[in-house]
């Protein structure tokens, strides 16, 4: 796609007209404010500006220019939410060449194959007697009739040729079949049908259109896999679909938080039961597209796994994903039975109360290991740290490492110090992937994700909204700071040096700042953000959003100051914040640097790191 036409759609649009189709929005002063969609509030914090061009929300971070609103709200990838303001704007797209229309047909005849397989199953399921033992065990479940309407739930017969017989009769070709994944194809070229003899469970896509089938043998002690899932299609991507999330996807986004649980069987009987935010990972981690989709509805995620070790695994399994990707992390304790099913048939008040009561995930696992803790053991203490300590390794927060630390320093009696050590000691795979994502989370002002159409390819990287962590708002608000006007600017200037900032983007712009005004003098911040053209070259319209996007935080919140004392408190305590945060990250590279001098016996360095330690650990008394 050119990008000259992105741009032509921008100028075409006014950012607070769009919003405005979607939401209540009302004037402030220059700008708008709206009551923000994207978490709950009282009070609006949506802010819109249609000089810049851009919303930024004050209440979660959220912000960005038209697409990126447009995108969250529609929870639609790039290229739908182009055609949308395309048609907007008024700008005719470039037509399809004809090898894409001609897959657009194929993919609508591979839809329109699952479509009609979920209708035959369903009806298997609800008259054929070769069904019998299904609807029996669909009832011994606790499932009722209308539930399996409502979810389209099945039976495949056994028949390795049922399906493929009704569907050949209405014009469908065996090569459809095999590219739909409803039938698969053996060494010697003949054809059978992927499902038989088990209950069939639909796959749903955003849309609610069916992509794919995961089938249960009715005989848990079937020497067959206990479910056989749809391959890879050209429909049916597994990396993005969630089982469940068309029908979750209002309570989601009005509860603001989603409830994960293992199989399509515990998802089902939770939203029967009234639990309507449910979601299964049907057994396994989440990828950062299932989490990318996820987090335009919400950032909470409640966990409710099978109550066994193998379900505290799954559950670590998708903890760093969605730690990266900024979510907050709760477990559901099921107690009392094998999984959340079983609980809810047995006490659904039990299992209401548990997801009310969910604590965050390393509160959750602390509890769980000090209660078999033996303080006296040596080897109890090896084994709590071995499964604690890549946990804690995983926060990118330093504030919440640090409380962490200091909680198992002081449950287990080891100096503060040695935990710092030991999680590099314990956990090296763990710290240093949190090192990268620490690191990469400053650089994109979220963690990195794969973009389902690379920027490079087809669309700016600025067009793909990210999540942006609270170490890049930190960062945002003091840049915003130096731009918003000279007397700022100075008091920025005597305290940040462009190191301090982790983000790429950011520090560039800070740092052209500062060129500039040693250049010329003065300070003008329109002229400033204009000459980025000549400056950054391919970048420039990037760097100019980020910055403008600064301001406007920073403007916004000098409107919305009843006293300028007010604004500048604010900004005194996020300067000194910025700064503590600075410090301690310079004070977790120290205790690095120290286990790798000891280890090397480089008394010299230890001797300077542990200097510098308590230098920098007296500037932060100071600043606290």
């Amino acid at each position: 796609m050119d990008n000259s036409i992105i741009t032509d759609i921008k100028d075409r649009l006014n950012v607070a007209d769009i919003i405005s189709s979607y939401i209540p929005v009302k004037k402030a002063g220059a700008n708008y404010k709206a009551t923000c969609p994207f978490h709950h509030e009282k009070s609006a914090s949506l802010m819109i500006s249609p000089s810049k061009q851009i919303w930024h929300c004050f209440g979660c971070g959220e912000g960005g220019n038209v697409f990126s609103f447009v995108m969250k709200y529609e929870n639609l990838e790039f290229p739908e939410a182009l055609k949308i303001l395309a048609e907007r704007a008024g700008v005719q797209l470039p037509k399809y060449t004809r090898e894409t229309a001609e897959a657009d047909k194929r993919n609508e005849r591979l839809v329109r194959v699952n479509e009609l397989a979920a209708e035959f199953y369903a009806k298997v399921l609800e008259k054929s007697t070769q069904a019998e033992g299904a609807r029996q065990y669909l009832k011994g479940r606790g499932l009722a009739g209308q539930t399996l309407k409502e979810w389209q739930i099945g039976f495949a017969p056994d028949d390795f040729h049922a399906l493929e017989n009704v569907l050949m009769k209405k014009g469908f070709t065996k090569s459809e079949l095999i590219g739909a994944g409803v039938s698969a194809e053996n060494e010697r070229g003949e054809i059978h049908d992927r499902f038989f003899n088990r209950i069939t469970f639909p796959i749903k896509n955003y849309s609610g259109s069916v992509a794919g089938f995961t089938a249960r043998v009715l005989d848990a002690n079937a020497k067959a896999a206990k479910y056989v899932n749809s391959p890879q299609t050209a429909i049916y991507n597994k990396s993005k679909i969630i089982f469940g999330l068309y029908q979750a996807k209002q309570s989601i986004r009005k509860s603001d938080c989603a409830i994960v649980v293992e199989g399509n069987m515990d998802a089902v009987s939770c939203h029967q039961a009234g639990f309507k935010n449910v979601i299964a990972s049907s057994g396994t981690a989440f990828t950062f597209e299932q989490l990318q989709t996820l987090a335009r509805l919400t950032r909470n995620l409640k966990f409710a796994f099978d109550a066994d070790s193998a379900g505290d695994i799954a559950t670590k399994r998708a903890l760093d994903p969605a730690l990266r990707l900024g979510f907050n992390i709760y477990i559901i304790k099921i107690e009392g039975a094998k999984d959340p099913d079983e609980l809810i048939q047995k006490n659904r008040a039990a299992f209401a109360k548990a997801v009310e009561e969910a604590p965050l995930y390393l509160d959750y696992f602390f509890e769980k290991e000090f209660a078999r803790f033996d303080p006296a053991s040596i080897e109890s203490k090896k084994k709590l740290f071995a499964t604690l300590l890549p946990l804690v390794a995983q926060l990118s927060d330093p504030l919440e490492k640090d409380h962490y630390i200091r909680k198992l320093s002081q449950k287990t009696f080891v100096p503060e110090k040695t935990v710092f050590e030991s999680i590099i000691k314990y956990a090296p795979n763990a710290a240093a992937a949190q090192t990268a994502a620490h690191s990469a989370n400053f650089n994109s002002g979220a963690a990195p994700v794969k973009k389902t159409l690379p920027p490079s390819e087809k669309f700016g990287k600025d067009e793909i909204p990210v999540i942006k962590s609270k170490y890049y708002l930190l960062e945002q608000h003091v840049l915003g700071y130096a731009l918003f006007d000279e007397a700022h600017f100075e008091k920025v200037r005597e305290i940040v040096n462009p190191d301090d900032f982790h983000d790429e983007n950011i520090r560039k712009i800070y740092e052209f700042l500062l060129a500039k005004h040693a250049k010329t003098g003065i300070f003008r911040v329109e002229n400033f953000i204009e000459s980025f053209n000549n400056a950054f070259d391919k970048n420039a319209e990037n760097l100019r959003v980020i910055a403008q996007e600064a301001l406007f935080v920073v403007e916004s919140e000098y409107d919305d100051s009843e006293e300028k004392s007010f604004f500048d408190h604010d900004f005194r305590e996020i300067l000194n914040e910025f700064k503590i945060f600075c410090i301690k990250q310079k004070m977790s590279k120290i205790i690095s640097d120290l286990s790798a001098a000891e280890t090397n016996k480089d008394k010299a360095a230890i001797l300077a790191l542990n200097q510098k330690f308590l230098e920098l650990s007296k500037a932060l008394k100071e600043r606290s």
